[in-house]
């Protein structure tokens, strides 16, 4: 549910990224931040929640459209403000481990994605599927897209974690692809 922000004349596209323990979630905030910027809040004691925000250009729009990409930490860490994250969603962005040795962690972290948020509410929204690291293994996108069923994967992007350029590319297309559903 896309939220429009009347004192700025914005409307801005809500998204959690996900992804196992030490896949490149943080990393990826820092990508999307060269282009938009970065912000944490909340309290030590309660759990910081890190998030970044991706502009979008849309041509002859009133408005300006941010996406604010939330990350999710899944079983790893404990957040109080999980359950708040998947409210008025727009999009998920999953980043998969393509390590032959993380296949678990990637599924077992997609399962539990799909029993917080609710996997009814999961398969409503647009999904981006990234692979961030990888091996000389046998794990590419399409295994992934037949194991991770839930959202509709509009965009699948097999870009190591220290690219840049194919996930921010892909990002700008995926915040497109919300725009248009919202609109």
């Amino acid at each position: 549910m896309a939220f429009v922000e009347t004192a700025k004349n914005k409307l801005l596209l809500k998204v959690v990224l996900a992804g196992p323990p030490a896949v490149g979630k943080s990393t990826r905030l820092d990508q999307i931040a060269v282009e938009g910027r970065r912000e944490s809040f909340g309290s030590k004691l309660l759990a910081r929640t890190e998030m970044a925000i991706f502009p979008l250009v849309v041509p002859d729009s009133p408005r300006s459209v941010e996406m604010e990409i939330y990350e999710w930490h899944g079983p790893e860490k404990v957040d109080v403000r999980a359950k708040a994250l998947f409210v008025g969603l727009d999009g998920l962005i999953y980043v998969a481990d393509a390590r032959e040795d993380r296949w678990i962690d990637t599924t077992k972290g997609f399962e539990f994605l799909l029993d917080e948020a609710g996997k009814s509410r999961i398969q409503r929204v647009p999904g981006l599927l990234v692979l961030g690291h990888q091996d000389e293994g046998l794990l590419r996108l399409p295994r992934f897209i037949d194991e991770l069923e839930g959202p509709t994967w509009c965009t699948s992007v097999d870009s190591p974690v220290d690219e840049a350029a194919p996930f921010l590319e892909a990002l700008r297309l995926f915040g497109e692809a919300m725009l248009a559903r919202v609109l």
